[in-house]
């Protein structure tokens, strides 16, 4: 099964039927639309012209939002991305199985950035190829692989950290 990767710019800062400013306070409609033969697209307008606005494609997905100062809306979203870092490690632990190793690439790499914003804590130095890690919020230990990892490894996980790290 192919996967199809939708990368959507964020929230403009013009209305797509007027041209004005989006302001934080506004309250918007955004749309997200697939044009004939073109990539995805995403329009954003004020509510007030939402009812005039006609996408150039087949419209996927609209929704309403208030336009949240931009300092605000970069932490917000570097929450959310440090959540599913959080998330996506301790899910590699639910299930043993790594036939191709690439989840002990995975785990090291995520368990050093957790381990950089605070959330997993090293006990002790290394020992037998792994380092213990004390996941902070649930006082879990967790053992992580630590080795030198190959350009094929990092290579194999790359489409991955790309939207981890992002």
């Amino acid at each position: 099964m192919a996967v199809t990767e939708w990368q959507f710019r964020p929230l403009s800062r013009r209305c797509a039927v007027s041209g004005e400013p989006l302001k934080t306070g506004d309250r918007v409609v955004c749309v997200i639309f697939k044009p004939q033969g073109a990539e995805v697209e995403r329009a954003d307008m004020l509510a007030a012209n939402a009812d005039t606005y006609t996408p150039a494609g087949i419209e996927l997905g609209r929704w309403t939002r208030e336009v949240k100062d931009h300092a605000e809306e970069e932490r917000e979203a570097r929450l959310r991305q440090l959540a599913t870092r959080e998330e996506f490690f301790l899910s590699l632990y639910a299930d043993g199985a790594d036939p191709t190793g690439d989840k002990a690439v995975l785990k090291q790499l995520l368990a050093l950035i957790l381990e950089r914003k605070r959330i997993l804590r090293p006990l002790g130095a290394p020992a037998g190829g792994e380092q213990r890690y004390l996941h902070v919020r649930t006082r879990d230990e967790y053992q992580v692989p630590v080795a030198d990892f190959t350009p094929e490894q990092i290579a194999a996980v790359e489409p991955v950290l790309g939207m981890l790290v992002g």
